[in-house]
């Protein structure tokens, strides 16, 4: 009897053609299914949903979540740690959640962290700020939600969009808060939307009233802090942090 244990089978090119055009078929079948879920995800948010981060669209958590509702992506096992790192610039911490996301019969692991250093919560006046006055709370919910975000895009297949993708699906650039790592022009723009959390944390402990915060902020030709521009941002922080 003939050794066969190193007998090749090779497929004939009718049968390649077909598993070919199998794989194509389902290929593009993908294809019409993301777009649809690109533009169905985009859809259920809004203008505040998306910050312009450096020319580019970034979903916020609270988007994220007006999807993950949307498509039934749910997550559990959701895990925190404190972590402490050290740079040439010396010791500082992060926070960082994991969680499993899952959609259907598909699950993935995301991560979400942020920083002690984080420039949202560690400068003022483009100043470091001393450790006493970091809301570790604030750094500890943005890592939280950038978990969110990270699982929910991922699993849904709709990171990177181009802001003509987000066009499409109806959100208006010029409407979404903007975030610019360019100081000079970063100064002219609205606050972004972690500097207008920062904000509301600041002025719920403060005990002033919203008549208080409408009559300070007139004085920026404004009515709704929102509005506020990044040059002024500061000054409003250190009205409500004591200042008269």
């Amino acid at each position: 009897m003939e050794n066969q244990e190193n007998e090749l089978i090779a497929f004939t090119p009718a049968n390649q053609l077909d598993v070919t055009e199998d794989i194509l078929a389902a290929a593009n079948r993908r294809i019409a299914q993301l777009d649809k879920i690109v533009k169905l995800s985009i859809s259920r948010t809004n203008q505040n949903d998306w910050v312009d981060q450096g020319g580019k669209p970034y979903l916020t958590c609270s988007g994220a979540e007006k999807i993950a509702r949307l498509f039934g992506v749910c997550w559990k096992d959701v895990k925190s740690e404190k972590i402490i790192s050290s740079d040439e610039q010396g010791q500082y911490y992060f926070y960082e959640f994991s969680g499993i996301f899952t959609l259907g019969s598909d699950s993935i692991t995301a991560v979400g962290t942020c920083s002690q250093k984080d420039q949202f919560f560690a400068k003022s006046g483009g100043k470091i700020k001393p450790l006493s006055e970091i809301d570790e709370t604030n750094i500890r919910k943005a890592a939280y939600s950038n978990m969110v975000v990270n699982g929910v895009t991922r699993i849904l297949g709709i990171r990177n969009l181009t802001w003509e993708e987000v066009k499409d699906g109806g959100i208006d650039k010029s409407k979404a808060p903007k975030v610019n790592y360019d100081k000079k022009e970063q100064d002219n723009s609205k606050i972004s939307a972690a500097q207008y959390n920062r904000f509301y944390a600041i002025y719920k402990k403060s005990g002033k009233t919203e008549q208080d915060v409408s009559a300070f902020i007139a004085k920026f030709g404004i009515k709704d802090p929102h509005d506020l521009l990044a040059k002024d941002y500061n000054s409003v922080i250190a009205w409500l942090e004591g200042g008269e």
